[in-house]
């Protein structure tokens, strides 16, 4: 990376230009990480000195902002070069306009410079901050200059353990108020990353009781705190499903040490979602949160005096439309958020109803489908949740128990596997089933008992039509 640094300097030298080192790059470095992506600053000529780095390397330059004359030059193993001008006439005035402290600093390129940060600027002390572990805003207005600088502080206090001072705490609450005004993509883009951290609950938490910040962003989140909830609840709506997002990241630590195929489990919810560069993982501790938000709507007090929420998976279905219009949600994680709301509740309906036979499986699976794992896991929070606020422990280990072995069953049998065809669509009409719905739905039934074994072949495939459609 430094030859790199000392290239570009360089070239800005030819130019007569000096170029610096900022932001996050300059603050993974103090910290001992190669960054993957360099944020370059200029006081003038960012285009040409990306335009001279781009055919030194033969790479593709991309147009970021036409206004702050900002690019992006992309070279090889997706390492990107982001180059811009000065916010403001000088450089300590670009520091200043910057969001946080320990993003606020520079390192001035040169095309001699050894690998060291001796020459670092620092007018805001990001670096002391940096090393006691504080994030600061560098200044009162930062937040509502941008409000998504909310969210961007949250994100880095949990990504570096960072303490944030009670003045920024302030600021951060002023900003919230202004979220609103933030384009729902850009929001999205910054609360997944907060979302893909492992151990975020802490913060999903701050951003709730300091912040306020989830009244802002999740339709129902007022009225799911005020559905209380009996029998096996303890907690209101809402607070069971903060508890079940906490019980999420819990489980999914836990899992490779509980379970031989966790690893393989974490890294199918690690692959992006199609058409994106979002993961399930970062969806489903969304959807964590949200899945219950169909409860308000649903809540029926019976003559018993119990609470029953029939239907609430349906109903939460325009809540977790709503929120992915308000984020900007792609459609792959549209539908996905919006499957994992509506087949929450499958997997304890699986559990309860005492069939476990292989059919009663297939058909789970059948209807969980792709986010099969997802749904299971999200199940065993939503029931962790419950349990253990209720302090009822021993109820939990045979569920836990029960969902482990489902997922050793799809990963062993059901994740890449359907029946074998014996007859098709084609071969039923021929059979004299007329084309429609009822072929699809004989084809259903087929595959369900070749799982029963009553079908096994050709043959008993052609016995069965004969004998169980009329035609």
């Amino acid at each position: 990376m430094w030859t790199l640094l000392r290239e570009i300097a360089s070239h800005a030298a030819h130019l007569n230009h000096k170029v610096y080192l900022v932001g996050g790059s300059l603050r993974d470095l103090l910290r001992g990480i190669m960054p993957t992506d360099l944020d370059l600053t200029v006081a003038s000529g960012a285009s040409v000195l990306a335009q001279r780095v781009a055919e030194q390397h033969r790479a593709t330059v991309v147009l970021l902002d036409e206004q702050r004359e900002t690019l992006r030059v992309v070279l090889k193993d997706n390492l990107h070069l982001d180059f811009c001008l000065f916010k403001g006439t000088t450089l300590e005035e670009d520091l200043w306009a910057r969001d946080f402290t320990i993003n606020a600093m520079a390192l001035p390129l040169q095309a001699d410079q050894p690998e060291a940060l001796v020459d670092l600027i620092d007018p805001t002390g990001g670096r002391q901050d940096l090393h006691y572990g504080l994030l600061r805003a560098t200044n009162h207005r930062a937040m509502l200059d941008d409000p998504l600088r909310v969210l961007r502080g949250i994100r880095l206090a949990a990504q570096y353990h960072l303490t944030i001072i009670p003045e920024t705490g302030v600021l951060l609450r002023q900003g919230t108020r202004r979220l609103a005004s933030i384009a729902g993509e850009r929001i999205w883009q910054e609360l997944s990353k907060l979302l893909g951290n492992s151990g975020a609950y802490p913060w999903v938490e701050l951003m709730d009781r300091d912040l306020r910040l989830w009244h802002q962003l999740l339709p129902g989140r007022l009225r799911m705190e005020e559905t209380q909830q009996n029998y096996y609840h303890t907690e209101n709506v809402w607070h069971h499903c903060l508890r079940t997002y906490r019980c999420l990241e819990v489980i999914l630590q836990e899992l490779p040490l509980a379970l031989a195929e966790g690893q393989a489990v974490l890294a199918a919810l690690g692959q992006p979602l199609s058409g994106g560069n979002k993961n399930r993982l970062q969806v489903l501790k969304l959807a964590s949160l949200l899945h219950d938000v169909g409860k308000p709507d649903t809540a029926v007090t019976q003559p018993s005096g119990r609470i029953s929420f029939h239907g609430h998976s349906l109903a939460g279905l325009p809540y977790a439309h709503a929120l992915a219009d308000i984020l900007k949600l792609s459609n792959p994680e549209r539908d996905y958020l919006l499957h994992l709301v509506r087949y929450h509740m499958q997997p304890l309906h699986h559990y309860t109803a005492r069939d476990h036979s292989d059919l009663a499986t297939y058909r789970l699976f059948r209807t969980l489908g792709y986010a099969s794992l997802d749904l299971l896991l999200l199940s065993l929070a939503d029931l962790t949740a419950t349990l253990t606020a209720g302090e009822r422990l021993s109820e939990l280990t045979p569920y836990r128990s029960f969902i482990h072995n489902l997922i050793r069953q799809y990963l062993a049998r059901y994740r890449n596997w359907q029946p074998t065809k014996y007859l098709s669509g084609a071969d039923l009409i021929k059979m004299g089933i007329l084309a429609g719905p009822l072929v699809g739905e004989v084809l259903e039934k087929l595959a369900e008992a070749q799982i029963t074994g009553t079908v096994k072949d050709l043959q008993t495939a052609q016995e069965w039509v004969k004998e169980h459609v009329t035609t």
